[in-house]
């Protein structure tokens, strides 16, 4: 018996690419300065470059909905 093997092609929008690196690459960037500069500590801003794009993705969602229904 032969194996039938199937090819998946997957295809991703160039707005969500662009979504991806303003929020989560060039959001964590400024986060992680904003936090830096002011309190000198490395922990509080790795944490706000982690959390801050997290936010405001959670923040999208929001608005999304809102105007929704």
């Amino acid at each position: 018996m032969r194996n039938k093997q199937s090819i998946v092609f997957v295809t991703i929008p160039l707005s969500e690419i662009k979504k991806f690196i303003l929020i989560d690459i060039v959001a964590g960037w400024v986060f992680y300065f904003a936090i830096k500069f002011p309190f000198h500590s490395l922990i509080a801003a790795s944490a706000g470059s982690m959390f801050g794009p997290i936010l405001i993705r959670q923040s999208m969602k929001l608005v999304q909905n809102r105007a929704k229904g």
